[in-house]
Order: C-alpha cells, then structure tokens, then sequence
C-alpha cells in the first residue's frame, strides 16, 4: 500500500517536494554543465537529463559514503555468532517449515 502523505498532510509535504525538487533540478543542471565543459552535447529532453541525474546518483552516493565513512544501512545487521553454513542451515528449515504450512503437510505426515 503506498504512503500518499500528500494528501494527508499536503501543506508540509509540498514544501518538501518543493525542496527537493529544486535540488533535482540543480543537479540536471550540474551534469549538463560537465557534459559541455568536457565538449559532449548537453541532453536536451528534459525526462532523458532525470533519468542521468537519477543513474548518477547510486555511485555519487557510494562515493559519498566511502569519503564520510557512513555505514551502509545494510551493513547494520545484528551480529550472530552463527557460521555461514549455520545460517544456510536455519534458512533452508525455516523455509522448509513455511512451505509446509503453506502446503498443509503436518509434522506427522512430513516425516
């Protein structure tokens, strides 16, 4: 279910989109400055230029990460003391558990 925050609380939220959009914008304009100031053509459809700024955006924000140190979210993982092997093990009985509730098996019937 998608969050529509807009339409809840339009007010708050528009100012937001505004802001970011803005920064969107600057970053259009950033990367078609670079592509002149190298001597290639400017991209000229405006949806064509998003989509760069989006592309870019993934490895600017590794960059970004790796230069503050910033942990990925991902790495935030609890610790377990489990090995690898260990947690392919639970992995593979906890889905076989699931699919047998899914199928109705019992653990009499199972065995």
């Amino acid at each position: 279910m998608a969050s529509e925050f807009y339409y809840v609380d339009f007010d708050d939220y528009s100012a937001l989109f505004s802001k970011h959009s803005a920064y969107i914008v600057k970053l259009m304009s950033i990367l078609n400055y670079q592509l002149l100031e190298h001597g290639l053509n400017p991209i000229e459809d405006s949806s064509k230029l998003f989509r760069r700024v989006y592309d870019l955006l993934y490895h600017t924000d590794l960059t970004y990460r790796a230069e503050k140190n910033i942990p990925d979210k991902y790495d935030l993982v609890t610790f377990s003391t489990k090995t690898n092997d260990e947690m392919l093990d639970s992995m593979r009985s906890l889905l076989k558990e699931e699919l047998d509730r899914y199928l109705g098996y019992s653990d009499a019937t199972n065995q």
